[in-house]
């Protein structure tokens, strides 16, 4: 799993979009949310995020620490307002976490069907079906395992951040 990394500093500006989707069967189903906030930290240049969520416990000019993966184009993970004294795990968020089961998988299932019905006829096609029930558990299974792996490093940023934030500040003597 990618590191994490903490931005604090000050939200200057703050806006929500949704969008609808109005074509059947595309995912989602209904509208979906997203947040753009550009977050000032102290002694450096603006910085854009974007969260795709319906969760946002922070507004315009709140001093926040955002929980975000260190890739190129972060992934904003949590969020933490010190203004408001108020913060959400969004790796925990059932609402906008990405579903168990996805597209591919079934694409693999559909893959598999025909290799064991060419390779082994019947008893293949038989034997398809525990094995395509064990390999959605599977998936299913490994996925939420690493959802709720990240939920808690999450938390524990979250925690170091409020530990660190709670210290008082030092001066040179």
């Amino acid at each position: 799993m990618p590191t994490l990394q903490v931005v604090h500093g000050r939200i200057v500006d703050l806006r929500r979009y949704t969008n609808v989707h109005l074509y059947y069967g595309h995912r989602p189903f209904g509208p979906t949310d997203r947040y753009e906030l550009w977050i000032k930290p102290h002694g450096s240049a603006e910085r854009k995020f974007t969260i795709n969520t319906r969760t946002m416990p922070a507004r315009r000019g709140h001093e926040v620490s955002l929980i975000a993966t260190a890739h190129l184009v972060p992934q904003v993970l949590g969020l933490a307002n010190w203004t408001a004294i108020d913060g959400v795990n969004y790796a925990r968020t059932r609402t906008d976490a990405l579903p168990l089961l996805r597209v591919g998988d079934f694409v693999v299932l559909s893959a598999a069907f025909l290799a064991t019905a060419i390779l082994y006829g019947a008893s293949g096609m038989v034997l398809f079906v525990p094995a395509a029930v064990a390999h959605l558990l599977a998936a299913g299974l490994g996925r939420a395992l690493v959802r709720t792996r990240r939920a808690a490093q999450v938390d524990q940023a979250i925690d170091a951040e409020a530990q660190r934030m709670s210290r008082p500040p030092q001066t040179l003597q």
